[in-house]
């Protein structure tokens, strides 16, 4: 299995971790792929192989963990306002951009490093700019004086 993994060249170039466990002719793929084709393509070529009945898939794939960062950065009113650029590669999160004071900063690594998914994060935020609230989230409730845009206009005569 390991050889007929290794043999799709995006796997090999991208040095793709990939644990293989097989219990009678079930096999459970576990690790790191760069990107979720990879982590497709890795299941179906196992599950091409004679004798394979079944394959688990727990690959996970750097957009994956992207995805999972940066909705955790989104759901924290401390870090919310604020644009955090996340990067992952086989699970080493990178986090850019900047944020008002060290302390959104530390809470931005802790919140990326809680994320079941990361193994790592690299803090490379810097400090500067202004704070924002997070009030400055909320979206605005319509106001019963305003027009609807939608409402069709009334013939003038």
């Amino acid at each position: 299995m390991r050889r007929v993994l290794w043999d799709y060249e995006p796997l090999r170039a991208s040095h793709a971790e990939i644990f293989i466990d097989v219990q009678g002719d079930e096999v459970r793929l576990r690790g790191r792929v760069r990107t979720m084709p990879q982590k497709l393509i890795a299941s179906g070529l196992v599950e091409r192989m004679p004798d394979v009945s079944a394959v688990v898939n727990e690959l996970i794939a750097d957009p994956e963990v992207v995805r999972a960062v940066a909705d955790a950065l989104a759901q924290d009113e401390r870090t919310a306002p604020y644009v955090i650029r996340v990067e992952s590669r086989h699970g080493l999160v990178s986090l850019r951009g900047e944020v008002p004071s060290q302390a959104i900063q530390g809470a931005a690594a802790g919140i990326a490093a809680a994320v079941p998914t990361v193994a790592t994060v690299r803090n490379y935020l810097t400090v500067g700019g202004d704070p924002r609230p997070a009030a400055a989230l909320a979206r605005p409730t319509p106001q019963a004086d305003v027009p609807d845009p939608g409402a069709v206009a009334e013939a003038r005569p």
